[in-house]
């Protein structure tokens, strides 16, 4: 008696082929995620991403149409948990001087966590990546504008020095803490801290900008 051999169900053989696809791409945005992390959006080629994810060139292609969209695609997560680290402003009370202070010390050590980040940054800052058109942008501005209204609240009520910038401010803060994690090799180097412990000189580093921090925004004293 023959056996009748049995089909899988259509709406399986989908979701196997829906789970496939989804495989091949985290695939080569994880491979593209660490060259162009090593080697920049136009250090790392297209030939060189395919091989490290295993797969032919023409998926690339089909999955992603171009390399910046790619690269698009693997700055978007790093990009989004950045956009979260802009959070600790919001999160905190009031931004106060020891609001701001937490507030900066939360996105410090973020960034402190997240070097591939910071490193993604860095080489969109470079080469001025078309970042206009990341939909996260929206969100940056919307984050940002809300945490230089905050700081506002707190300088009109005295919290702060009241010729205090509320931009300039978080620029400060912001660049001071980004520009750290992308020079700090350099910094060490120049300055013969090559034997010292990463993380004590990250802590010394948030100390001194938490400095500046406190005597631009601190109001002078009563009386």
């Amino acid at each position: 008696m023959r056996r009748t051999r049995t089909s899988r169900p259509a709406s399986e053989d989908g979701s196997e082929r829906t789970r496939d696809r989804e495989r091949t791409k985290a695939k080569i945005v994880l491979a593209a995620t660490e060259l162009f992390t090593k080697l920049g959006p136009t250090g790392a080629s297209l030939d060189d991403i395919s091989k490290k994810a295993g797969v032919q060139r023409g998926l690339i292609y089909h999955y992603f149409k171009t390399k910046d969209a790619l690269f698009d695609q693997v700055l978007a997560r790093p990009f989004t948990d950045f956009l979260e680290s802009h959070l600790e402003f919001l999160r905190v009370g009031t931004l106060d001087v020891n609001g701001l202070c937490e507030a900066t010390s939360g996105f410090f050590r973020f960034l402190a966590r997240h070097p591939e980040l910071v490193r993604l940054l860095g080489w969109v800052m470079a080469m001025r990546h078309a970042l206009r058109d990341l939909p996260q942008l929206e969100i940056t501005r919307a984050l940002i504008a809300r945490t230089l209204a905050r700081i506002e609240e707190a300088r009109a009520a005295g919290a702060l020095r009241a010729d205090v910038n509320p931009a300039h401010l978080l620029i400060s803060i912001i660049d001071l803490s980004v520009a750290w994690f992308l020079t700090r090799d350099e910094w060490t180097e120049k300055l013969g801290w090559t034997e010292r412990d990463a993380g004590q000189l990250d802590e010394e580093r948030l100390a001194a900008i938490l400095d500046l921090v406190r005597a631009a925004a601190r109001p002078p004293a009563a009386g």
